[in-house]
């Protein structure tokens, strides 16, 4: 009888041990998950894609070559700092430990981003490649061929912007190569008189204007700012000035001069369109001409 309880006893102890270790291993397993889901995760930001080494220094083996806009998981930092020259500015940062998909190994967090990059739009032509950093498409069409067609349209995704983004050339055999920008914007006007209110919107272009040149060849597309807009709406309401003094009359007109928020009753104004021009000078100076038509979001 006493064999009995003792063998019972130590079954007992068995089971709690099995019970105990089933849930030290459940808990690590939970752990382990957390700490996968806690892991950060980074962006590269070189337009030229960031070398991976197997070591923290520019003398490691470098394992592979991350993509602009890939996504890599941060490890750990390392505390080993490193300045870079980059076309004759300094980057600063410090090596840190990342994982990829293939490879786990070390880059220069100098050129890593927290926030996710969109990848690059690419347009081809024979003498020369362009591409677009950081532009979200609702189409998710991400290369255009130039060589036979004048215009490549690009559908700008919802609350996406080709404004302030860098246009790079590549494999540029062109003598020389200009860009320049425009807008197609829209105006409505709104009355609590129900014949002042135009629900047709009114379309403007405005000026061709050169592009910024950052460098010889990445340039930087243009922001139109608030004081544009108050700009366009006083020569979109001179043009429409007949119109509106029909519909609304000239006191209406007088508080139109007065607007100095592009958000304020009664006028609402917007993009349709925003265009890039590229005039392309060959070595035999013959000059061709392609647009770039960002097509923008209803609403936008």
């Amino acid at each position: 009888m006493n064999l009995l309880k003792k063998n019972h006893v130590h079954l007992n102890n068995i089971s709690a041990v099995s019970k105990n270790l089933k849930m030290i291993l459940a808990i690590g397993f939970v752990f382990s998950i957390l700490l996968v889901s806690a892991q950060q995760n980074v962006y590269v930001a070189a337009e030229s894609g960031l070398s991976l080494r197997d070591q923290p220094d520019i003398s490691g083996k470098m394992l592979t070559k991350l993509a602009y806009g890939e996504a890599i998981g941060l490890l750990e930092k390392t505390d080993k700092q490193l300045v870079v020259i980059d076309a004759g500015k300094k980057v600063s940062g410090e090596w840190v430990k990342v994982e990829t998909r293939n490879h786990i190994g070390y880059v220069f967090d100098g050129y890593l981003s927290s926030e996710k990059i969109a990848k690059t739009i690419r347009l081809k032509l024979n003498d020369l490649n362009v591409e677009i950093k950081n532009l979200a498409t609702s189409d998710y069409k991400r290369s255009h061929n130039l060589n036979n067609s004048k215009t490549a349209t690009i559908n700008v995704d919802v609350n996406a912007t080709p404004e302030d983004k860098n246009i790079v050339l590549v494999d540029n055999d062109y003598k020389h190569v200009s860009l320049f920008q425009r807008y197609e914007n829209r105006l409505s006007f709104m009355s609590a008189d129900a014949k002042c209110n135009t629900n047709e919107w009114t379309q403007f272009d405005t000026e061709w204007k050169p592009l910024k040149q950052l460098n010889s060849n990445t340039f930087e597309t243009l922001t139109y700012s608030e004081k544009d807009w108050i700009a366009f709406i006083e020569t979109a309401t001179k043009d429409l000035k007949d119109d509106v003094i029909d519909k609304c009359g000239e006191d209406w007109l007088n508080y139109v001069k007065t607007i100095d928020n592009v958000k304020d009753f009664p006028v609402s104004v917007a993009t349709n369109r925003v265009f890039i021009k590229l005039i392309l000078t060959d070595f035999e100076n013959q000059v061709t001409e392609k647009i770039i038509e960002f097509e923008m979001p209803k609403g936008s």
